[in-house]
């Protein structure tokens, strides 16, 4: 049986590589380890970054449907979120709220530095819009930290940064918002 028909697929950035790497050629993380050894957790000090191409394969393993917005975590090769709403924020849940908001407890958002009500994405025409909402640990977009409370063009394809937590964005259209 020819082993090129079978692919790697990294533990940390989840993106396939050739079936005799032992290194992903994304992240440079090792593929194949010592059995006994009990890898769990990756290194904090290992830099990973994202670039054009696992960018690319991330947003073609999945396209969100009209009107919506998907967000990946960087390693994630799914979305963790998926909102229609004109309007919503990224933060955490720590009571009951009406407000539209993209809950990232679950995903270690507390200790990742996610504020409560770390970011606000809206709908403004044909493109989405990024503002930080005076966040403690700041809120980046493609790796440009932001001034708060000012909008920013958020393009498909972008990642945010919330504290340490990083997203990436995809849409094919945002909905219309009337304002």
């Amino acid at each position: 049986m020819n082993t090129q028909t079978f692919r790697k697929f990294c533990p940390v950035c989840k993106l396939d590589n050739d079936a005799n790497a032992t290194i992903c050629q994304y992240c440079r993380t090792p593929l194949i380890h010592n059995a006994s050894e009990n890898i769990t957790t990756r290194r904090v000090n290992d830099p990973f970054e994202l670039t054009d191409e696992i960018r690319a394969q991330v947003l073609k393993a999945y396209v969100p449907p009209a009107r919506s917005l998907s967000l990946f975590l960087l390693n994630a090769g799914e979305p963790i979120a998926l909102r229609t709403e004109a309007e919503f924020v990224l933060g955490r849940i720590v009571e009951p709220t009406s407000e539209p908001i993209v809950d990232l407890t679950e995903f270690d958002g507390f200790a990742m530095g996610v504020s409560r009500r770390h970011a606000l994405i809206r709908a403004a025409g044909d493109k989405y819009m990024l503002t930080d909402l005076n966040s403690a640990n700041g809120t980046w977009l493609n790796g440009h930290r932001l001034a708060p409370t000012r909008s920013y063009v958020l393009s498909s394809g972008a990642v945010i940064q919330l504290g340490r937590m990083k997203l990436i964005v995809s849409y094919a259209d945002p909905p219309q918002k009337t304002e």
